[in-house]
C-alpha cells in the first residue's frame, strides 16, 4: 500500500513541478529560486531527520553515492530552470519523459549492460520523429529562445540519466534509506548551486510575491523533500517497467495543467508530436506487448524525474 501511495505521489509531483517552476520564475531568477529551494529543503530535512531519529549522513562512507545523486540536481536542474524560461510547462514534462531513451544509450558505458534492443532502437527513432514534429510548431518556434530551451532539456536528460545509472550501480554495494540519499544529494549540490548563483548570474535583491513564495515552499517541501524520497523509494521497491509508466502519465497531466492554470497553448502540431513521443515510450518499454506491472525482482537500470 505504501509503495502504491509513493508511486501516485511521484506522478502528481512530476506533473505539477514544471508549473511550479514557471510560477516561481515570475519574480525569482532561475538559479536563485533553485538554490533557495534546495537550501530550505535540506534545512527542513535535517530537522525532520533529527526529530525522528533517522540515520544522519555518513559522508566518509557514502560520499560517492551522494555525489552521484547530486548531479541530478546540480548542474542538471539549473538547465531545467533555465529551459522553463522558454518552454511551456507541458513540453518540459514531455522532455523529462525522454529519459528512458538516454538511459538505454548510457547503460552500456556505465553499467556494462546492452539495452539497445531492436525494439528500443525503433522507439528512439519514433521519438526523434515526434520531436521533429514538435519543432514544426510555429507558435513554439516563434517564441524567443525556444530552441535554446529545447537543447537545455536534451542536455538535462543526459545528466539525469547518467546520474540515475551511476546511483543504481553504487546501490549494488551501498545501501542507504531514500531519505538519507535525498539529503545527501541536496547537501552535495548546494555548494555548486551557491557558487553558480554568486559568480554565474550575480546576486540581486530578492523579490517575493504570494505566488513565487508559494511556489518556493511547494518545490522545497513537496517536490524536493517528499518527491526525492518517494522517487528513490519506488526505485528500490518497484520494477523498472512500473516506474517507466510515470513519464507516460505525467506529460498528459502537465499539458492539461498548463493549459488550465497558465493559459498555455496546445496546438495540434504539439499534441501530435507529443503523442508520437508517448507512443515511442510505450514501444520502448514493451508496454504494447506485455503487462506493464511486474514484481520488483530484478536489478536493472532506472528511469526517473524529476526531475524535479
Amino acid at each position: 500500500m505504501l509503495v502504491r501511495l509513493a508511486y501516485l505521489v511521484v506522478i502528481m509531483i512530476w506533473a505539477t513541478t514544471p508549473l511550479a517552476i514557471k510560477l516561481g520564475s515570475e519574480t525569482l531568477a532561475p538559479v536563485a529560486g533553485l538554490t533557495l529551494r534546495m537550501a530550505l529543503a535540506l534545512a527542513v530535512g535535517c530537522v525532520v531527520s533529527t526529530v525522528c531519529g533517522f540515520t544522519s549522513l555518513a559522508l566518509r562512507r557514502n560520499w560517492k553515492l551522494y555525489f552521484a545523486a547530486s548531479i541530478s540536481i546540480f548542474p542538471n536542474m539549473v538547465l531545467v530552470y533555465q529551459a522553463a524560461q522558454y518552454l511551456p510547462s507541458g513540453l518540459i514534462s514531455l522532455m523529462f519523459g525522454l529519459t528512458p531513451f538516454f538511459t538505454a544509450v548510457l547503460a552500456r558505458p556505465i553499467l556494462g549492460e546492452d539495452l539497445l534492443q531492436p525494439r528500443k532502437l525503433l522507439a528512439i527513432g519514433m521519438a526523434v520523429v515526434g520531436l521533429v514534429v514538435i519543432l514544426q510548431d510555429n507558435v513554439l518556434i516563434a517564441s524567443e529562445g525556444a530552441l535554446f530551451g529545447f537543447g537545455l532539456m536534451l542536455l538535462s536528460n543526459v545528466l539525469f540519466s547518467g546520474s540515475a545509472l551511476w546511483v543504481k550501480k553504487l546501490n549494488a554495494t551501498i545501501t542507504v534509506t531514500p531519505f538519507e540519499q535525498s539529503l545527501g544529494a541536496m547537501a552535495f549540490s548546494l555548494p555548486g548551486l551557491a557558487l553558480f548563483w554568486v559568480y554565474g548570474t550575480g546576486i540581486e535583491p530578492l523579490t517575493f510575491t504570494a505566488t513565487s513564495l508559494g511556489s518556493l515552499l511547494y518545490l522545497a517541501l513537496i517536490a524536493s523533500l517528499v518527491g526525492f524520497a518517494a522517487y528513490y523509494y519506488i526505485l528500490q521497491h518497484m520494477s523498472v517497467d512500473t516506474v517507466a509508466l510515470v513519464p507516460l502519465i505525467t506529460p498528459v497531466l502537465a499539458i492539461c495543467i498548463g493549459v488550465i492554470f497558465l493559459g498555455e497553448s496546445a496546438s495540434w502540431t504539439l499534441l501530435i508530436g507529443s503523442a508520437m513521443v508517448l507512443l515511442a515510450l510505450a514501444v520502448h518499454q514493451g508496454l504494447l506487448s506485455k503487462p506493464a506491472l511486474k514484481p520488483a525482482t530484478e536489478l536493472v537500470s532506472p528511469v526517473p524525474e524529476a526531475k524535479s
